[in-house]
């Protein structure tokens, strides 16, 4: 083979490699949190924040605070950076799909990561009966784009309150999930009361349900779903923190529902 021959080969070769599709990487975790958020509890819609709350200060004692995360990309990462938590406080990383809260996990040891698959988490901080002091947590989401999961929020911090949805006071949407954690910044014992139910008719509740659940053990405890015009028991929560949590299928939108709590 001549040498012209060969480079031509070698280059065509070489095209042909680099044009061939290539496995998808997905995006990398930025280099460094976007935000930083120093409030307790709050939405966080980024791909990586940084959590400081009462850094080098103290909190006062049964404290409650909830983040939700939702971030743009499959893949979530989080990092406890600094703390000065004790064994009986509690700082919990939980997973939320479209079927509900799932597992929680405990995040307490600096350096420790927590990797979850999916869009969309909530942490959660119960601190103990005694005063304890601040804390750094980090996430970065990483992978491929997926589809935003929770399409309405509230976040419902006083000490009692109310809430009516959908908000402006028509019919929620098809193929909907909304999240409305409870965990006033008063330490206390809610109780929650549902006042009206509006929800698609379905016997075992198949297609719009509403889930409650109850922070109990070191996790979000389910302890009712229902639908229809059902109104449900009252639902105290003993460890002051509870979620919200309602679901609609792709037909029939109804007018929703109330509650309080206080």
């Amino acid at each position: 083979m001549n040498s012209t021959l060969a480079i031509v080969l070698v280059t065509f070769l070489f095209a042909a490699v680099t044009a061939a599709p290539q496995p998808y990487q997905g995006r990398p975790e930025d280099p460094e949190p976007s935000i930083t958020v120093t409030t307790c509890g709050g939405y966080l819609d980024a791909s990586s924040a940084s959590i400081e709350f009462q850094l080098g200060g103290s909190i006062r004692a049964d404290m409650r605070c909830v983040w939700i995360v939702q971030a743009p990309y499959s893949m979530q990462r989080f990092n406890l950076v600094s703390s000065g938590l004790k064994e009986t406080d509690e700082l919990y990383i939980t997973t939320v799909s479209a079927a509900g809260l799932g597992n929680s996990e405990k995040l307490d040891t600096l350096g420790q990561n927590i990797t979850l698959q999916g869009r969309t988490a909530m942490i959660t901080l119960v601190v103990g009966h005694s005063p304890t002091l601040g804390f750094r947590m980090e996430y970065y989401a990483s992978g491929s784009t997926e589809v935003q999961i929770i399409k309405s929020h509230t976040i419902l911090t006083t000490a009692k309150g109310n809430l009516s949805y959908p908000f402006d006071g028509g019919n929620y949407l098809n193929n909907e999930r909304a999240l409305f954690p409870i965990a006033p910044s008063v330490p206390g014992h809610p109780t929650l009361r549902f006042t009206r139910v509006d929800l698609e008719l379905g016997s075992s509740c198949q297609f719009d349900s509403i889930r409650i659940y109850n922070w109990f053990d070191w996790r979000y405890l389910q302890v009712a779903i229902f639908c229809e015009n059902t109104i449900p028991t009252s639902v105290t929560f003993q460890d002051g923190a509870g979620v919200v949590f309602f679901s609609s299928d792709s037909s029939v939108a109804k007018t929703g529902f109330d509650f309080q709590y206080e």
